[in-house]
C-alpha cells in the first residue's frame, strides 16, 4: 500500500511571510538553480516580498494544507501580445520538504488554478538546467514534456547556461 501524497495549498504571500520567505531564499543550496541570487538578510527578503512578490499576478506561497506556514513559493509569468497563450512557471521550496512529493504537488495545483485565472493560456512552459535533475523530474511527475535543449540560452549567475525546455499544454479552460 502507497504512502498518500501530501497534499498542498496554494495561496497569496503577504509581509508576514517573510521570515518563512527567507528560511529558503537564504539557503544556497535551494537558490543554486534559480535566477536570483540568495538573500543576505531579512530586510533584503522583506523588501523583495513587498516590491516583487505581493504585488505580482501570480506569485503563490506552498503551504502544506492545514498549515499556514509558506514552505515554498510557485509563479507564473503570463507574456503579453503574441506570447499572452503562454506562462513561464518558477518554484523553489525549503530543503526540508525535498523528495517527499510537495512540489510536484504544487506543480500540478498550480497548472489547475493558474490555467483558469489566467486569461488565455494555454501552454505552461518551465526552464531547467540540465544538472537539475530533481527539477526535471518533477516536472515531468506533473505532466510536463521535454521539448529539447535550449543552447547558450540564458545568463545565470555570472554564465551563459542551456536550459530544457519543459511545457504543459492546457487541453481545455476547465483543465
Amino acid at each position: 500500500m502507497g504512502e498518500r501524497p501530501i497534499q498542498v495549498q496554494l495561496r497569496s504571500f503577504c509581509l508576514a511571510d517573510v521570515d518563512d520567505f527567507y528560511e529558503w531564499a537564504s539557503d544556497e543550496e535551494v537558490t543554486r538553480f534559480m535566477t536570483w541570487e540568495l538573500f543576505k538578510s531579512k530586510q533584503q527578503a522583506r523588501e523583495y516580498v513587498a516590491n516583487v512578490v505581493i504585488p505580482h499576478h501570480w506569485f503563490k506561497a506552498i503551504c502544506i494544507q492545514g498549515s499556514n506556514k509558506a514552505i515554498g513559493h510557485i509563479m507564473l509569468e503570463q507574456g503579453s501580445g503574441m506570447n499572452s497563450c503562454r506562462a513561464e512557471m518558477g518554484y523553489a521550496i525549503s530543503r526540508k520538504y525535498w523528495k517527499m512529493g510537495v512540489t510536484t504537488q504544487a506543480v500540478i495545483t498550480a497548472i489547475k488554478i493558474g490555467s483558469k485565472e489566467l486569461q488565455g493560456i494555454t501552454r505552461i512552459e518551465a526552464l531547467v538546467l540540465p544538472e537539475n535533475v530533481a527539477s526535471a523530474r518533477v516536472l515531468e511527475k506533473a505532466g510536463f514534456i521535454k521539448e529539447g535543449l535550449l543552447r547558450n540560452y540564458v545568463y545565470l549567475k555570472g554564465s551563459l547556461r542551456d536550459c530544457f525546455l519543459f511545457s504543459f499544454v492546457v487541453t481545455s479552460p476547465a483543465h
